[in-house]
């Protein structure tokens, strides 16, 4: 029987790190089954979603203090089950070029749980305009659309959105 354990990693950014994350995971018979590595400022951070039997994660379990210490990394860990099934929904898109300011994501996050939709994963990185200077802020956003949501009224109300927070958006069905 699969068994599922998420992992959060966190350290000084440094070459091969993320390399000598997953060798050590998956020599003690884990799998990868969802995985994110990015750098944020100058810190490696890795989220990921390991598979595998009872006996593989309770290696792997056993060990992470050790890898821990060994590869300078801060560690958290905790079982969990696969994602539910996306049921009756449909995969979309939301992209967001903006002028960067504290309420954006939390006014994008109000909007689509206003309208039901749910967010999965998120991706935003603020950058300097090379033509003005202006700190802008680009963003990426996973989204479940109802299948009873009409996309036409939901992209609408999105646009509207858009043009409220000066932004240049786009929402577009995923194709998979």
């Amino acid at each position: 029987m699969r068994k599922y354990l998420s992992l959060t990693a966190l350290a000084p950014y440094r070459e091969r790190l993320a390399g000598d994350l997953i060798t050590a995971v998956t020599k003690r018979g884990c799998e990868i089954a969802d995985c994110r590595i990015a750098p944020l400022g100058r810190q490696f951070c890795a989220a990921l979603l390991l598979s595998g039997n009872w006996s593989a994660l309770g290696k792997l379990e056993s060990a992470l203090p050790g890898l821990a210490e060994q590869l300078g990394l801060q560690v958290h860990f905790a079982h969990t089950e696969a994602a539910p099934q996306a049921g009756d929904t449909r995969p979309y898109a939301a992209e967001i070029v903006a002028p960067q300011h504290g309420d954006l994501l939390p006014e994008l996050l109000d909007f689509f749980a206003t309208q039901e939709v749910t967010v999965t994963e998120i991706g935003a990185q603020t950058y300097e305009s090379g033509y003005t200077g202006a700190a802008m802020c680009n963003i990426h956003m996973t989204l479940l659309v109802p299948l009873n949501q009409h996309p036409q009224t939901l992209r609408e109300s999105f646009m509207d959105l858009c043009d409220d927070l000066h932004a240049d958006g786009l929402l577009d069905p995923i194709k998979s």
